[in-house]
């Protein structure tokens, strides 16, 4: 379904704020073939360049009038910039956001449109999920991150009930979400100086307006993982970072979000007291011997799940991801607001 079929002003704008990377046209094609394509327009923001990206970015243009490309690029606050650039160039009431490295639902517009039709809906989320044909790592990455080794934030990497669910603001997830146009303009977007993670603290800022975030989860999109270990690292790192950003900026503390970084604490604690005491090495060994039956314990919950086994190989990322979080929340103390985020280069 072509999405230039309909002469009418868009019902849904779907803002992708871009770096440039070859995972943007696939997601933009992706929204071209899907159901209610014609009830939408694309704004893709952010500078793309003269190679491949940019060359098949612009075929695009000119094949459907409803794909709009701002060239835009900022020094500050580059991400939440672009989305502000592209939702006040929309021309719809409902505003969505997509990362660049996604494909959305077959019906993906027609679930949001179908969510915001709910009275009281001003802004939602959807899961994004691990999807079929990636490498092993890749899956194992996607995978850990919906495991129960995340707590609450597992759900937003999961199917979950069909129907409109209120959650809590902490639980939207950036490469899936939608706003009313209203909101948007009545918080005057998102803020250029919280990135990364400007869209928890619009969320937070949203809820103190009395709006209530909800989870959709027939409006999900396949979010690819990242597919190298560095990458993982890094992802998580930003995670853990960004939290603490959060209490810096004064929402809600939710105090497991700081088990991580106590864990970690704990560890080096241990081990340095471990060199001294034997007692204390034994209790050590002890407690790390528990934690490795309970990571183990989440990758056979997991590929019982999947009824794949290789899925039991999570297990050993279980620990990269309490390990990174926990460091980056104490990085993010002692030396704060260093940018995680992924460049163009990656």
């Amino acid at each position: 379904m072509s999405i230039d079929a309909n002469t009418q002003l868009p019902e849904l704008s779907v803002v992708i704020p871009t770096v440039g990377r070859e995972t943007l046209i696939p997601t933009v094609k992706s929204l071209l073939a899907a159901d209610g394509a014609d009830r939408m327009e694309v704004i893709v923001a952010g500078a793309v360049g003269d190679g491949p990206v940019g060359a098949e970015l612009r075929e695009l243009c000119a094949a459907h009038s409803a794909i709009r490309h701002l060239p835009v690029q900022f020094e500050k606050g580059d991400s939440s910039e672009k989305k502000n650039a592209g939702w006040r160039a929309a021309s719809a009431d409902y505003v969505a956001f997509l990362d660049d490295d996604v494909e959305v639902a077959s019906d993906w517009p027609v679930r949001v449109l179908e969510a915001f039709a709910q009275p009281g809906t001003t802004y939602i989320s959807g899961p994004g999920l691990v999807p079929p044909r990636v490498d092993l790592f890749a899956r194992l990455a996607g995978i850990v991150l919906a495991s129960p080794a995340t707590g609450y934030v597992a759900w937003r990497y999961r199917h979950g009930a069909s129907a409109l669910v209120p959650v809590k603001w902490s639980k939207i997830i950036g490469c899936n979400m939608a706003f009313r146009r209203l909101l948007l303009e009545e918080m005057n977007g998102f803020d250029p100086g919280f990135w990364p993670g400007e869209e928890m603290i619009a969320a937070y800022q949203a809820e103190q307006r009395g709006h209530q975030l909800k989870f959709y989860s027939p409006a999900w999109v396949y979010h690819y993982p990242r597919q190298s270990l560095v990458r993982f690292c890094r992802q998580i790192i930003g995670y853990g970072s960004t939290r603490i950003r959060l209490l810096r900026a004064g929402v809600e503390f939710e105090p497991t979000t700081l088990i991580p970084a106590a864990g970690v604490f704990a560890l080096v604690m241990g081990l340095i007291g471990a060199c001294f005491s034997r007692v204390l090495a034994v209790g050590l060994l002890g407690a790390m011997a528990l934690y490795a039956l309970a990571a183990l314990g989440i990758g056979i919950w997991m590929a019982l799940e999947s009824r794949q086994s290789r899925d039991l190989l999570c297990a050993l990322l279980v620990p990269v991801v309490h390990v990174c979080y926990g460091i980056a929340g104490w990085w993010e103390i002692i030396r704060p607001n260093h940018d995680f985020s992924i460049s163009r280069r990656e």
